[in-house]
This record gives C-alpha cells, structure tokens and sequence, in this order.
C-alpha cells in the first residue's frame, strides 16, 4: 500500500486522505455518523462528525 494513505502510527489524524477523495470521505464520514448515532454509540458518532469537519476544512483550503 501507498505510504501516503497508509501513513503511520504517528500520522495526524485526517491526514491520510489525498485532496481527490476528499469528497468522498466527506459523504463517507457523514454516512459513518449516523449508523453510529442509531446504533447510540454518540462518541464515534462524534469523531465522525470531527473528522467530517475536518476534511471540509482542508477541502475549501485546498481546491481553491
């Protein structure tokens, strides 16, 4: 596998995704959040929905 979507265990967080799937992780983490939700485990839920934010973040920042 690629190092770049592989990483490693010292990694930041959100870091892995490469800027041409991040729409795709976008939808993918909002989609996690919910099964989550109805599964009523909210603190996955939660970094679902941190990690959703986050992707955004680096999306407008970097496809601009």
């Amino acid at each position: 596998m690629s190092t770049k979507l592989n990483g490693n265990r010292y990694s930041p967080s959100g870091s892995r995704v490469p800027t041409d799937l991040l729409p795709t992780a976008i939808r993918y983490e909002a989609a996690r959040a919910v099964i989550f939700e109805q599964w009523g485990n909210f603190v996955r839920a939660n970094d679902c929905l941190r990690l959703k934010r986050y992707y955004e973040r680096r999306a407008m920042e970097e496809c601009t």
